[in-house]
């Protein structure tokens, strides 16, 4: 039986996770709101524009969240962003004002936009308090969810980035280049939901895929073999979520989930 300890563990893996987005009520709001944006004229599918405004806020935000852009630095030009990002000005104001709602950004007039969101220096590193069976929990408890939201919110753009994702994975059988595709097509997926909290979530989750004992046991789980037999379930996920297949999506998420935590489990035997 699994000891009683590993609830408070998972737990804390969360609340540590969503710990800086929940301190700050108007951007948790504000994430809610960009979650449910949908066009009830387009079958629940998000309006292009609304797409491209929210995948420029979504890959700003993430260099905010990983540190690649710090606090106070300044963004470049909405000019320079259009460009970078092939949109209107327009759009990248849009996505400018998102990240502002969050809390990520202030715009200042005369001198540009600038980051203000700083990380918390007290946070505890997840992964050294979440073991690998219990990360593989985690992802059970939330990627089938993330699987139902990204059939309701994908773009054509998430949709090719996970093929490509699916194609990387297919074209190695090593464990160690089959391990970052894999995670690569995961973190995909979260971004396919369009929303910011359940993309840093799986930020951290990926994190914690770097916890040693991951490494030792990888190769062991990732055999050529069971490469193939996890290509074949992302293959089968990816013919899901291009028909708009929730209910299917979810259960082949689930099960492919179960798979792992059952090889995890073995290879410990």
């Amino acid at each position: 039986m699994r000891p009683a300890s590993w609830r408070k563990t998972f737990w804390e893996a969360i609340w540590v996770t969503g710990r800086r987005a929940a301190r700050n009520e108007k951007w948790a709001g504000a994430m809610q709101l960009e979650s449910t944006r949908l066009s009830n004229e387009n079958g629940g599918i998000p309006r292009p524009a609304d797409s491209a405004a929210d995948a420029i806020a979504a890959q700003l935000a993430r260099q905010i969240l990983d540190g690649s852009l710090a606090m106070g630095d300044r963004l470049p030009p909405e000019r320079s962003l259009a460009e970078s990002f092939s949109a209107s000005r327009g759009t990248v104001r849009e996505a400018l004002r998102s990240l502002s709602a969050r809390g990520l950004v202030a715009r200042r007039v005369g001198s540009g936009t600038f980051v203000i969101y700083e990380p918390d220096a007290g946070e505890t590193d997840v992964s050294e308090i979440t073991s690998p069976l219990e990360r593989v929990e985690v992802r059970a408890a939330i990627e089938p969810q993330m699987a139902r939201l990204a059939v309701r919110n994908a773009t054509a753009r998430d949709m090719a980035a996970l093929e490509r994702a699916v194609a990387e994975m297919e074209g190695v059988d090593d464990a160690e280049s089959f391990s970052l595709a894999d995670e690569m097509f995961h973190l995909r997926l979260a971004e396919a939901t369009h929303n910011p909290l359940i993309v840093e979530i799986y930020h951290r989750i990926n994190h914690v895929r770097a916890h040693q004992q991951w490494d030792s046991i990888k190769n062991k789980i990732l055999t050529p073999a069971q490469i193939a037999t996890y290509n074949g379930e992302h293959r089968e996920l990816l013919a899901a979520l291009s028909r708009r297949d929730a209910d299917r999506a979810v259960e082949v998420l689930s099960a492919h989930m179960e798979r792992a935590r059952a090889d995890l489990l073995a290879s410990a035997a």
